[in-house]
């Protein structure tokens, strides 16, 4: 609830475009939030734009790890 909150802020104070990016497991809390968005608040929102992409993550033993992100555009 704290990136739904987060993101009506940002449009109450005029913003018409956020990019929300999420990495790995916290995808999923992207994509919810944009259904909440969409659901209960302003069912007029729209998905601008989806990109996914993967990051490269260096773990303490100098093994590369590659995880998942996601980027989405959202406009009232």
């Amino acid at each position: 609830m704290r990136y739904v909150t987060a993101c009506i802020t940002l449009f109450n104070r005029g913003e018409r475009e956020i990019v929300l990016r999420a990495r790995g497991r916290n995808i999923e809390n992207c994509i919810r939030t944009i259904m909440l968005l969409k659901q209960g608040f302003y069912s007029s929102l729209k998905i601008k734009e989806i990109n996914l992409e993967s990051d490269e993550l260096q773990k303490d033993d100098g093994k590369v790890r590659y995880v998942g992100v996601l980027k989405a555009v959202i406009t009232l």
